[in-house]
């Protein structure tokens, strides 16, 4: 797949060949040229997500616009503007996505796995974007976010369950 990211109006053409299933993206090609790069949950919990560019470490932190692309990324005490074009993304649609960034108040797990960690309790209240549960599958942690502010009418999952592809795992009110 290749995009075009524009960084304070720098632009970038990005191309992700992920192999299928895979969580992460290894590899991709920046401007023609091969960068490794991982994004991953932050060990320290200072910020939602440790992005690795090469050998280098930044905790960074996004905030996504109405299609969950990101808008603005916060990284080094420094926040930019950032737009991600590709080819279709006029025709996406939220409320026609699936998973858990759709409208529906159904959070459900992207992969079958194991749920080691619940975040939130019933009658909890969360932000967009905000950290569920955390479903290991594929040997990697798999952050389950709320796709909108609201609070949480039921959890149907408790840590060490094992889980399936598609099934609830919580309500949103």
């Amino acid at each position: 797949m290749r995009i075009t990211v524009n960084v304070e109006g720098k632009k970038f053409e990005v191309e992700i060949n992920k192999p299928p299933f895979q969580d992460t993206v290894d590899r991709v090609i920046l401007n023609g040229k091969p960068v490794d790069v991982t994004i991953g949950a932050d060990w320290l919990k200072q910020f939602p997500r440790c992005l690795i560019v090469g050998r280098k470490s930044y905790q960074v932190d996004f905030e996504l616009d109405p299609l969950q692309l990101p808008r603005r990324v916060i990284a080094m005490g420094r926040s930019v503007d950032v737009s991600v074009d590709f080819p279709g993304k006029g025709k996406l649609n939220k409320r026609e996505m699936i998973g858990p960034w759709g409208e529906s108040n159904l959070i459900k797990a992207v992969l079958p796995g194991k749920i080691i960690g619940v975040r939130v309790t019933p009658g909890q209240r969360v932000k967009e974007g905000e950290m569920l549960c955390l479903l290991e599958a594929m040997k990697m942690e798999n952050e389950i976010v709320s796709p909108r502010a609201g609070k949480i009418k039921e959890v149907l999952v408790k840590e060490g369950e094992k889980v399936l592809a598609d099934q609830v795992l919580v309500i949103l009110e």
